[in-house]
Protein backbone atom coordinates (compact mmCIF):
# COMPACT_ATOMS: atom_id res chain seq x y z
CA UNK A 1 0.00 0.00 0.00
CA UNK A 2 3.17 2.68 0.94
CA UNK A 3 4.11 1.70 -2.25
CA UNK A 4 1.20 2.48 -4.36
CA UNK A 5 0.99 5.78 -2.61
CA UNK A 6 4.44 6.95 -3.46
CA UNK A 7 3.86 6.04 -6.52
CA UNK A 8 0.84 7.86 -7.13
CA UNK A 9 2.85 10.94 -5.59
CA UNK A 10 5.64 10.91 -7.65
CA UNK A 11 2.86 10.65 -10.70
CA UNK A 12 1.10 13.71 -9.26
CA UNK A 13 4.45 15.50 -9.07
CA UNK A 14 5.29 15.03 -12.35
CA UNK A 15 1.85 16.10 -13.67
CA UNK A 16 2.01 19.03 -11.46
CA UNK A 17 5.30 20.02 -12.83
CA UNK A 18 4.95 19.61 -16.36
CA UNK A 19 1.80 21.50 -15.75
CA UNK A 20 3.96 24.20 -14.34
CA UNK A 21 6.14 24.05 -17.44
CA UNK A 22 3.64 24.59 -19.30
CA UNK A 23 2.68 27.59 -17.73
CA UNK A 24 5.73 28.90 -17.69
CA UNK A 25 6.60 27.98 -21.68
CA UNK A 26 6.90 31.89 -23.76
CA UNK A 27 6.88 32.06 -27.31
CA UNK A 28 10.47 32.74 -28.94
CA UNK A 29 9.08 36.06 -30.55
CA UNK A 30 7.01 38.99 -29.24
CA UNK A 31 4.53 39.40 -31.75
CA UNK A 32 2.32 41.82 -32.23
CA UNK A 33 4.10 44.20 -30.50
CA UNK A 34 2.49 47.50 -30.02
CA UNK A 35 5.21 50.35 -30.39
CA UNK A 36 4.59 53.97 -28.60
CA UNK A 37 3.86 55.81 -32.09
CA UNK A 38 0.74 53.41 -33.12
CA UNK A 39 3.17 51.25 -35.18
CA UNK A 40 2.81 47.47 -34.64
CA UNK A 41 5.54 45.16 -35.29
CA UNK A 42 4.47 41.66 -36.01
CA UNK A 43 7.19 38.98 -35.86
CA UNK A 44 7.71 35.31 -37.34
CA UNK A 45 10.48 32.89 -36.19
CA UNK A 46 11.04 30.16 -38.71
CA UNK A 47 14.95 29.91 -39.79
CA UNK A 48 13.73 27.45 -42.54
CA UNK A 49 11.32 29.07 -44.23
CA UNK A 50 12.00 30.61 -47.85
CA UNK A 51 8.78 33.10 -47.95
CA UNK A 52 6.71 34.73 -45.24
CA UNK A 53 4.13 36.79 -45.52
CA UNK A 54 1.43 39.25 -43.15
CA UNK A 55 -2.04 39.52 -44.67
CA UNK A 56 -3.90 41.96 -42.63
CA UNK A 57 -7.02 44.31 -42.40
CA UNK A 58 -4.82 46.82 -41.63
CA UNK A 59 -3.08 46.85 -44.79
CA UNK A 60 -4.52 48.93 -47.34
CA UNK A 61 -7.32 46.96 -49.53
CA UNK A 62 -6.46 43.98 -47.86
CA UNK A 63 -3.04 43.42 -49.62
CA UNK A 64 -0.06 40.87 -48.62
CA UNK A 65 2.86 41.98 -48.04
CA UNK A 66 6.37 40.85 -47.33
CA UNK A 67 8.06 40.53 -44.00
CA UNK A 68 11.70 40.81 -43.86
CA UNK A 69 14.09 38.27 -42.49
CA UNK A 70 16.79 39.43 -39.34
CA UNK A 71 19.03 37.36 -37.50
CA UNK A 72 17.39 33.77 -36.18
CA UNK A 73 15.49 33.74 -38.83
CA UNK A 74 13.59 35.78 -36.71
CA UNK A 75 11.15 37.67 -39.94
CA UNK A 76 9.48 41.03 -39.17
CA UNK A 77 6.96 43.57 -40.58
CA UNK A 78 6.31 46.90 -38.82
CA UNK A 79 3.23 48.69 -39.83
CA UNK A 80 2.18 52.33 -40.70
CA UNK A 81 0.54 54.51 -37.46
CA UNK A 82 -2.71 52.57 -36.75
CA UNK A 83 -5.66 53.92 -35.48
CA UNK A 84 -7.77 52.45 -32.82
CA UNK A 85 -9.39 49.55 -33.84
CA UNK A 86 -9.47 45.42 -33.87
CA UNK A 87 -7.44 44.21 -36.18
CA UNK A 88 -6.97 40.70 -37.74
CA UNK A 89 -4.37 38.67 -40.05
CA UNK A 90 -2.36 36.05 -40.25
CA UNK A 91 1.00 34.98 -41.59
CA UNK A 92 1.32 33.02 -45.24
CA UNK A 93 4.53 30.86 -44.84
CA UNK A 94 5.93 29.07 -48.22
CA UNK A 95 2.32 30.11 -49.35
CA UNK A 96 0.34 28.29 -46.64
CA UNK A 97 -1.71 30.27 -44.55
CA UNK A 98 -0.88 30.15 -40.76
CA UNK A 99 -1.67 31.70 -37.47
CA UNK A 100 0.77 33.80 -35.71
CA UNK A 101 2.35 31.04 -33.19
CA UNK A 102 3.45 33.52 -30.60
CA UNK A 103 -0.05 35.46 -30.08
CA UNK A 104 -2.84 33.44 -28.47
CA UNK A 105 -5.73 35.41 -29.43
CA UNK A 106 -7.33 34.53 -32.21
CA UNK A 107 -11.50 34.52 -33.14
CA UNK A 108 -13.24 31.95 -35.41
CA UNK A 109 -15.56 33.36 -38.60
CA UNK A 110 -17.71 30.65 -39.22
CA UNK A 111 -15.11 28.09 -39.85
CA UNK A 112 -11.57 29.86 -40.15
CA UNK A 113 -9.21 30.79 -37.12
CA UNK A 114 -7.52 34.30 -37.48
CA UNK A 115 -5.45 35.74 -35.36
CA UNK A 116 -6.18 39.29 -33.66
CA UNK A 117 -5.21 42.09 -31.41
CA UNK A 118 -6.84 45.37 -30.23
CA UNK A 119 -5.16 49.00 -29.85
CA UNK A 120 -6.62 51.63 -28.52
CA UNK A 121 -4.64 55.15 -30.33
CA UNK A 122 -6.45 57.15 -27.63
CA UNK A 123 -9.55 56.58 -24.66
CA UNK A 124 -13.21 56.83 -26.98
CA UNK A 125 -11.73 55.71 -30.02
CA UNK A 126 -13.39 53.02 -31.49
CA UNK A 127 -10.32 50.27 -30.41
CA UNK A 128 -10.92 51.56 -27.27
CA UNK A 129 -14.50 50.34 -26.83
CA UNK A 130 -13.61 46.63 -27.79
CA UNK A 131 -10.99 46.25 -24.87
CA UNK A 132 -11.82 45.79 -21.54
CA UNK A 133 -11.42 48.79 -18.87
CA UNK A 134 -11.21 49.04 -15.19
CA UNK A 135 -15.06 49.48 -15.70
CA UNK A 136 -17.96 47.26 -14.15
CA UNK A 137 -18.64 44.04 -15.76
CA UNK A 138 -21.44 42.37 -17.37
CA UNK A 139 -21.80 38.38 -17.18
CA UNK A 140 -22.03 36.24 -20.40
CA UNK A 141 -24.26 33.38 -20.07
CA UNK A 142 -24.33 30.29 -22.57
CA UNK A 143 -27.58 28.17 -21.63
CA UNK A 144 -30.33 26.76 -23.67
CA UNK A 145 -34.21 27.23 -24.20
CA UNK A 146 -36.41 25.18 -25.65
CA UNK A 147 -38.44 25.86 -29.19
CA UNK A 148 -41.68 24.12 -29.32
CA UNK A 149 -42.55 25.70 -33.17
CA UNK A 150 -38.72 24.12 -33.83
CA UNK A 151 -38.98 21.35 -31.67
CA UNK A 152 -35.53 21.09 -30.19
CA UNK A 153 -33.52 23.01 -27.47
CA UNK A 154 -31.35 25.65 -28.79
CA UNK A 155 -28.40 27.17 -27.25
CA UNK A 156 -28.14 31.12 -26.49
CA UNK A 157 -25.53 33.39 -25.90
CA UNK A 158 -27.46 36.38 -23.11
CA UNK A 159 -25.66 39.48 -21.92
CA UNK A 160 -26.49 40.91 -18.26
CA UNK A 161 -25.67 44.35 -17.26
CA UNK A 162 -23.04 44.07 -14.32
CA UNK A 163 -25.17 44.48 -11.21
CA UNK A 164 -27.75 42.02 -12.31
CA UNK A 165 -27.08 39.32 -10.03
CA UNK A 166 -27.11 41.19 -6.51
CA UNK A 167 -30.26 43.78 -7.65
CA UNK A 168 -34.11 43.35 -8.20
CA UNK A 169 -34.33 45.84 -11.03
CA UNK A 170 -35.79 44.80 -14.67
CA UNK A 171 -33.89 45.71 -17.68
CA UNK A 172 -34.90 46.19 -21.57
CA UNK A 173 -33.93 43.41 -24.14
CA UNK A 174 -31.85 44.01 -27.30
CA UNK A 175 -31.96 41.09 -29.16
CA UNK A 176 -28.96 40.45 -31.85
CA UNK A 177 -28.61 38.50 -34.58
CA UNK A 178 -25.61 37.19 -36.41
CA UNK A 179 -25.24 36.71 -40.04
CA UNK A 180 -24.57 33.89 -42.51
CA UNK A 181 -22.62 31.18 -41.65
CA UNK A 182 -22.19 32.39 -37.94
CA UNK A 183 -23.63 31.22 -34.78
CA UNK A 184 -24.76 32.22 -31.31
CA UNK A 185 -21.16 32.68 -30.44
CA UNK A 186 -20.14 35.70 -33.21
CA UNK A 187 -21.76 38.01 -31.58
CA UNK A 188 -19.39 38.58 -28.42
CA UNK A 189 -16.52 36.79 -29.70
CA UNK A 190 -16.18 38.90 -32.97
CA UNK A 191 -18.62 41.50 -32.01
CA UNK A 192 -17.17 42.30 -29.15
CA UNK A 193 -20.57 42.59 -27.71
CA UNK A 194 -19.67 42.56 -23.37
CA UNK A 195 -16.90 45.14 -23.60
CA UNK A 196 -18.90 47.64 -25.94
CA UNK A 197 -21.85 46.88 -23.71
CA UNK A 198 -20.12 47.23 -20.28
CA UNK A 199 -18.01 50.64 -21.59
CA UNK A 200 -21.40 52.06 -22.77
CA UNK A 201 -23.00 51.75 -19.35
CA UNK A 202 -19.98 52.77 -17.60
CA UNK A 203 -19.94 55.97 -19.27
CA UNK A 204 -23.94 56.38 -19.41
CA UNK A 205 -24.09 56.70 -23.03
CA UNK A 206 -26.32 53.19 -23.26
CA UNK A 207 -28.93 52.23 -20.24
CA UNK A 208 -27.91 49.30 -19.02
CA UNK A 209 -29.57 46.38 -20.88
CA UNK A 210 -29.73 42.71 -21.62
CA UNK A 211 -28.45 41.51 -24.78
CA UNK A 212 -29.94 38.30 -26.18
CA UNK A 213 -27.64 36.39 -29.16
CA UNK A 214 -29.62 33.39 -30.60
CA UNK A 215 -28.19 30.77 -33.31
CA UNK A 216 -30.46 32.48 -36.30
CA UNK A 217 -30.37 29.08 -38.47
CA UNK A 218 -33.18 26.86 -37.60
CA UNK A 219 -31.13 23.58 -38.66
CA UNK A 220 -28.65 24.25 -36.11
CA UNK A 221 -29.64 24.09 -32.73
CA UNK A 222 -25.75 25.76 -31.28
CA UNK A 223 -21.89 26.28 -32.78
CA UNK A 224 -19.84 23.89 -33.76
CA UNK A 225 -19.40 21.61 -30.76
CA UNK A 226 -22.20 22.12 -28.78
CA UNK A 227 -25.05 20.73 -30.42
CA UNK A 228 -26.36 16.68 -31.22
CA UNK A 229 -26.61 17.71 -35.15
CA UNK A 230 -23.60 18.02 -37.43
CA UNK A 231 -23.44 22.00 -37.58
CA UNK A 232 -23.69 23.65 -41.25
CA UNK A 233 -23.35 26.70 -41.85
CA UNK A 234 -25.95 28.92 -44.12
CA UNK A 235 -24.15 30.18 -47.05
CA UNK A 236 -23.56 26.35 -47.76
CA UNK A 237 -27.46 25.82 -47.78
CA UNK A 238 -29.42 26.86 -50.69
CA UNK A 239 -31.71 29.30 -48.72
CA UNK A 240 -29.45 31.10 -46.51
CA UNK A 241 -31.69 33.39 -44.43
CA UNK A 242 -33.62 31.09 -42.37
CA UNK A 243 -36.40 33.77 -42.44
CA UNK A 244 -39.97 32.14 -42.28
CA UNK A 245 -39.10 29.44 -39.27
CA UNK A 246 -37.44 32.15 -37.21
CA UNK A 247 -40.19 34.60 -38.08
CA UNK A 248 -42.53 31.70 -36.76
CA UNK A 249 -39.97 30.78 -33.66
CA UNK A 250 -38.90 33.92 -32.56
CA UNK A 251 -42.05 34.41 -29.63
CA UNK A 252 -40.68 31.09 -28.23
CA UNK A 253 -37.72 32.87 -27.80
CA UNK A 254 -38.69 35.71 -26.26
CA UNK A 255 -41.52 33.86 -23.95
CA UNK A 256 -37.93 32.09 -22.77
CA UNK A 257 -36.24 35.33 -22.07
CA UNK A 258 -39.47 37.07 -20.10
CA UNK A 259 -39.84 34.22 -18.01
CA UNK A 260 -36.25 33.44 -17.09
CA UNK A 261 -35.12 36.67 -16.56
CA UNK A 262 -35.77 39.80 -14.61
CA UNK A 263 -36.79 41.80 -17.97
CA UNK A 264 -39.09 44.96 -18.86
CA UNK A 265 -41.99 43.78 -21.13
CA UNK A 266 -43.79 45.64 -24.47
CA UNK A 267 -42.22 46.89 -27.41
CA UNK A 268 -40.48 50.14 -25.27
CA UNK A 269 -38.49 47.41 -23.59
CA UNK A 270 -37.86 45.53 -26.97
CA UNK A 271 -35.26 45.92 -29.58
CA UNK A 272 -34.32 43.81 -32.09
CA UNK A 273 -30.80 44.24 -34.34
CA UNK A 274 -28.95 42.23 -36.62
CA UNK A 275 -25.98 42.12 -39.49
CA UNK A 276 -26.39 40.72 -43.12
CA UNK A 277 -28.65 37.52 -42.85
CA UNK A 278 -29.24 39.14 -39.14
CA UNK A 279 -30.50 42.40 -40.29
CA UNK A 280 -32.64 41.11 -42.55
CA UNK A 281 -34.17 38.59 -40.15
CA UNK A 282 -35.04 41.11 -37.68
CA UNK A 283 -36.17 43.48 -40.78
CA UNK A 284 -38.55 40.32 -41.58
CA UNK A 285 -39.38 39.60 -37.73
CA UNK A 286 -39.94 42.82 -36.96
CA UNK A 287 -42.95 42.94 -39.57
CA UNK A 288 -44.18 39.62 -38.31
CA UNK A 289 -44.90 40.58 -35.32
CA UNK A 290 -45.98 44.34 -35.64
CA UNK A 291 -46.03 46.20 -32.37
CA UNK A 292 -43.58 43.57 -30.30
CA UNK A 293 -40.12 45.74 -31.04
CA UNK A 294 -40.03 49.17 -30.30
CA UNK A 295 -35.89 49.59 -31.79
CA UNK A 296 -35.42 47.78 -34.94
CA UNK A 297 -31.49 47.91 -36.30
CA UNK A 298 -30.67 46.81 -39.68
CA UNK A 299 -26.80 46.34 -40.51
CA UNK A 300 -25.66 45.78 -43.45
CA UNK A 301 -29.31 43.80 -44.76
CA UNK A 302 -33.42 44.75 -44.85
CA UNK A 303 -35.87 43.49 -47.04
CA UNK A 304 -37.00 46.18 -49.78
CA UNK A 305 -40.90 46.83 -49.45
CA UNK A 306 -40.88 45.89 -52.93
CA UNK A 307 -44.05 43.73 -53.41
CA UNK A 308 -47.87 44.08 -52.46
CA UNK A 309 -47.18 41.46 -49.66
CA UNK A 310 -44.01 43.26 -47.94
CA UNK A 311 -45.83 46.85 -48.82
CA UNK A 312 -48.76 45.64 -46.58
CA UNK A 313 -46.77 44.46 -43.99
CA UNK A 314 -44.43 47.14 -43.35
CA UNK A 315 -47.81 49.20 -43.45
CA UNK A 316 -49.02 47.47 -40.58
CA UNK A 317 -45.99 47.46 -38.87
CA UNK A 318 -45.44 51.44 -39.30
CA UNK A 319 -49.33 51.83 -37.96
CA UNK A 320 -49.25 54.64 -35.30
CA UNK A 321 -50.64 52.74 -32.71
CA UNK A 322 -47.41 49.85 -32.83
CA UNK A 323 -44.73 51.94 -34.57
CA UNK A 324 -40.83 51.11 -33.62
CA UNK A 325 -39.67 54.42 -32.27
CA UNK A 326 -36.54 53.98 -34.11
CA UNK A 327 -36.14 51.84 -37.35
CA UNK A 328 -32.54 52.25 -38.07
CA UNK A 329 -30.72 51.37 -41.03
CA UNK A 330 -26.38 51.25 -41.33
CA UNK A 331 -24.33 50.22 -44.25
CA UNK A 332 -20.97 50.85 -46.04
CA UNK A 333 -20.84 52.57 -48.58
CA UNK A 334 -18.58 49.88 -50.83
CA UNK A 335 -21.25 46.92 -49.64
CA UNK A 336 -22.63 45.24 -52.29
CA UNK A 337 -26.23 45.07 -50.35
CA UNK A 338 -26.31 48.77 -50.06
CA UNK A 339 -28.92 48.77 -52.89
CA UNK A 340 -31.39 46.62 -50.83
CA UNK A 341 -30.89 49.40 -47.90
CA UNK A 342 -31.13 52.23 -49.90
CA UNK A 343 -34.31 50.78 -51.40
CA UNK A 344 -36.40 50.61 -48.05
CA UNK A 345 -34.45 53.92 -47.05
CA UNK A 346 -36.22 55.04 -49.75
CA UNK A 347 -39.42 53.47 -49.86
CA UNK A 348 -39.81 54.58 -45.87
CA UNK A 349 -38.88 58.26 -46.91
CA UNK A 350 -41.76 58.63 -49.70
CA UNK A 351 -44.14 56.97 -47.70
CA UNK A 352 -43.25 59.27 -44.34
CA UNK A 353 -42.22 56.44 -42.37
CA UNK A 354 -39.42 57.40 -39.72
CA UNK A 355 -36.31 55.88 -40.50
CA UNK A 356 -32.69 56.51 -39.46
CA UNK A 357 -29.89 56.16 -42.34
CA UNK A 358 -26.14 56.22 -41.38
CA UNK A 359 -23.93 55.10 -44.17
CA UNK A 360 -20.10 54.26 -43.29
CA UNK A 361 -17.03 53.32 -45.33
CA UNK A 362 -16.26 49.99 -46.44
CA UNK A 363 -17.98 47.10 -46.86
CA UNK A 364 -19.52 43.89 -45.65
CA UNK A 365 -17.07 43.63 -42.55
CA UNK A 366 -17.14 43.05 -38.77
CA UNK A 367 -15.45 46.23 -38.29
CA UNK A 368 -18.61 47.86 -40.07
CA UNK A 369 -20.78 45.97 -37.57
CA UNK A 370 -19.11 46.57 -34.28
CA UNK A 371 -19.61 50.29 -34.67
CA UNK A 372 -23.16 49.79 -35.52
CA UNK A 373 -23.97 47.91 -32.60
CA UNK A 374 -22.06 51.05 -30.90
CA UNK A 375 -23.77 53.32 -32.42
CA UNK A 376 -27.59 51.77 -32.10
CA UNK A 377 -26.77 50.49 -28.46
CA UNK A 378 -26.53 54.22 -27.39
CA UNK A 379 -29.96 55.03 -29.49
CA UNK A 380 -32.43 52.83 -27.69
CA UNK A 381 -34.31 52.33 -24.50
CA UNK A 382 -34.22 56.34 -24.23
Amino acid sequence: MKKLMLIAALLMTTLALQAQQALQFRAPVISPEINPDNTVTFRYRNPKAVSVKISGDFLPDRTVVDMVEGPDGVWSYTTAPLEGELYLYNFIVNGERRNDPANMYMNRDIATWTSFFTMSAKQGDKGWYYETHDVPHGTLLKTWYHSDKLGADRRVSIYTPPGYEKGKAKYPVLYLLHGSGGDEDAWADLGRTVQILDNLIAEGKAKPMLVVMPNGVFYNNAAPGYAVNMFQPTMANSRSDSTVEIEQSFPDLIAFVESTYRVEKGRKNRAIAGLSMGARQSCAVSRAHPGTFGYIGMFSGAVPADTPEAEAALARQMDPKVAPYLYWIGVGSADGVRVNSLKLKNYCEQKGYPVEYYESDGGHVWRNWRVYLTVFAQKIFK
